[in-house]
């Protein structure tokens, strides 16, 4: 893959470009510590992707990149924090498809900037930090707007979480066949709503929250429901909020890095750990076949100090 812009011909195919994530058992030390039954458990290895543009993260942007092109941008706009791995990603796609790329990111001048936005300036996006307040207004059409017109860019919403994200990560579905329940953790809710919206009547999926007090994304995911799906959402996972890595946590990613599973401290991490405590609980049903799925994000590991060196 170069780094040179794409045409009208190869922009589409990018995704063809990718190689097919791979689907692996989960080491069993992770999730069945006791041993006290079988666990038929896999892993959708999304993070294996692409070394940048992993994950889900590609899924949640194809579709607004193509809307991008399709409209004549050349630019794209989006907003995230100092650790945010939807910016990563979108940096790294506008370097490799030829768009010009802008962050939003909540932050303050005299602030030392991550390692992840860090490596997005590498990657050529340009980055503007605004303070707390201002970065409420992310979700204001108007203020959208402004910035689509100052900048001339196409707007895409934090964490890629529109209906153009959405429809992208429906295309996970197809890895998803022959599992009674789908677990992956949520943060902005655009994999889940995707992945809902395309699986069969006879699946089941379990959402594992990553943000804390998160009672009304929780409410509108619910409500998103389509008819005849099971799901669940499992809130009170976080480890005491996003982005908090306790050293716990920190443990057990390190025993699945022993184990060949390199794992984020924001989302994945939480998502076994949770369906570790499902194993060891009475509602657990050793007849069904689960699929846990890797969103990547690895590049986080750099915003925890126990992980940073591993």
């Amino acid at each position: 893959m170069t780094t040179a812009s794409f045409t009208d011909l190869y922009l589409p195919d990018f995704s063809d470009m990718l190689p097919a994530p791979v689907i692996e058992p989960v080491p069993d030390v992770l999730i069945n510590p006791s041993s006290c039954s079988s666990v038929n458990a896999d892993i959708l290895r999304l993070d294996a992707i692409h070394p940048t543009v992993s994950g889900n993260k590609w899924y949640k942007l194809k579709y607004n990149i193509l809307d991008a092109h399709k409209l004549g941008f050349d630019h794209l706009l989006s907003f995230g924090g100092m650790h945010s791995n939807h910016l990563h990603a979108l940096a790294a796609a506008g370097q490799y498809l030829g768009f010009k790329t802008t962050a939003i990111v909540r932050g303050y001048p005299d602030q030392p900037l991550s390692r992840t936005i860090q490596e997005c300036q590498q990657m050529g996006m340009q980055i503007e930090l605004v303070d707390k307040v201002t970065y409420r207004r992310r979700y204001e059409k108007s203020w959208c707007e402004e910035l689509a017109a100052i900048h001339n860019a196409f707007v895409i919403p934090e964490g890629g979480n529109n209906a153009a994200g959405q429809l992208g990560c429906q295309e996970i579905v197809r890895f998803c066949e022959g599992y009674d329940e789908v677990w992956l953790s949520i943060g902005s809710g655009a994999t889940y709503t995707g992945i809902l919206q395309g699986l069969c009547a006879d699946q089941a999926l379990v959402g594992v929250m990553a943000l804390k007090g998160a009672a009304e994304l929780v409410s509108e995911l619910w409500c998103a429901r389509p008819d005849g799906i099971a799901r669940r959402i499992v809130a009170d996972a976080h480890w005491g909020g996003f982005a908090k890595c306790p050293a716990e946590l920190v443990e057990f990613i390190r025993l699945a890095d022993s184990r060949g599973l390199p794992l984020d401290p924001v989302y994945t991490a939480k998502l076994i750990y949770a369906f570790r405590q499902y194993v060891a609980g009475a509602e657990f049903d050793v007849s069904k076949r689960y699929l846990l799925i890797h969103t990547g994000g690895l590049q986080g590991r750099a915003g925890i100090k126990a992980l940073s060196a591993l």
